[in-house]
């Protein structure tokens, strides 16, 4: 019994110090605060979150919170990448509106966005499809859309793609991806591993809330828009030039690099994407987000990245072909962009996007 007691006494302060770091620090928000949590301030009181960036958040799980807090179906829904960020309810005069751009996101990722829309009775009314020439190179795919991958399994046999031996939308939906408290993580020690080399960098999970909609830091809003930090919003054109020139130099245009053709699976996923949209009475618009002037005529030049100009060729033919609008273009030309319009090399300043949401093939 003594030794039990001792077992105990020794133990306790260790593991009442690992939950307290995992606790404290929370660096995946399993604990303290979840993405449940957020979401709902995001969607039910319409609040602006403050923090995400500097706490190193996971876009997807705080998109998949939200997407499943909301009670009904919007009139419009942008999918894409970041470069579809700043795209806004006031741009289109509704506030029945959602922005689930991802980060770094493959055709994968919008696969399976439209899966958690799709699971959740919530297809927009008309959904507007960010296009970016990366999409079909994958050379440069990432795996983050695995963190979604139930969603994307479910849209698999939504859309008829179901694989021999894939399992099915009911098996997948018994694994979703919880959003909310992770219990198991009070007294894990990897967890802990990982969060205690956090500390000496101050570094936690911590967010805030305002109706502000632009603060001095990154900001995610209520309509799952974001509003850059003021740094950026304040860059000089000087700075973006200098990227751009840096880019230049060392022969990288993002996601473009060892792209010899438009990857065929790819392709065929997206007009999948769009044929089931159409199949549930869903206007599909496809936008081309620009490129900055000076980049637009680096990738004019440069014989490694003409594809970029196959894409948008392919992509005006699908639109003809489906009967579908497409907005934007990768030329700035009809646009208007200047290189006062950007962030950095890829982001167009909010104030300038709906300059770029300009017609160039109607149904």
């Amino acid at each position: 019994m003594k030794k039990w007691c001792k077992a105990v006494l020794f133990l306790l302060p260790l593991l009442l110090m690992v939950t307290a770091v995992n606790w404290y620090v929370d660096s995946y928000a399993y604990l303290r605060i979840t993405y449940d949590e957020i979401g709902g301030h995001m969607i039910e009181e319409e609040q602006n979150v403050v923090g995400l960036e500097e706490s190193g958040y996971n876009d997807r799980s705080l998109l998949l919170a939200c997407l499943n807090r909301q009670g009904d179906a919007k009139e419009v829904v942008v999918i894409g990448s970041s470069r579809v960020f700043t795209f806004e309810h006031t741009m289109f005069d509704t506030d029945s509106f959602y922005n689930a751009g991802l980060s770094e996101a493959t055709i994968y990722d919008l696969w399976a966005v439209t899966g958690i829309l799709a699971r959740n009775g919530h297809l927009p009314e008309t959904m507007i499809i960010g296009v970016d020439a990366f999409l079909f190179n994958t050379a440069h795919d990432n795996d983050r859309w695995l963190e979604l991958e139930e969603y994307a399994r479910y849209m698999d046999e939504a859309a008829g793609r179901e694989a021999d031996g894939q399992e099915t939308a009911g098996e997948s939906s018994r694994r979703l991806k919880n959003t909310g408290k992770h219990h198991d993580k009070w007294l894990s020690l990897d967890y802990f591993r990982y969060n205690i080399t956090c500390l000496p960098e101050g570094k936690r999970f911590a967010v805030s809330y305002t109706k502000d909609w632009e603060t001095e830091l990154y900001t995610k809003h209520y309509d799952g828009s974001v509003s850059y930090q003021k740094a950026l919003r304040d860059v000089q054109p000087e700075e973006v030039i200098a990227l751009t020139e840096e880019a230049m130099e060392t022969h990288v245009v993002y996601r473009m690099t060892d792209y010899q053709e438009i990857d065929a699976g790819s392709m065929a996923l997206l007009t999948d994407l769009i044929d089931y949209l159409q199949r549930q009475n869903v206007e599909v618009i496809l936008y081309l987000p620009p490129y900055s002037p000076m980049l637009y005529d680096y990738i004019e030049s440069e014989e490694a990245f003409q594809i970029t100009f196959e894409v948008e060729e392919r992509m005006k033919n699908l639109a003809i072909e489906k009967g579908i609008a497409l907005y934007g273009s990768y030329n700035p030309e009809g646009s208007g962009l200047e290189m006062t319009d950007l962030y950095d090399l890829y982001h167009v300043k909010t104030e300038k996007t709906p300059d770029t949401y300009f017609p160039v093939v109607l149904p």
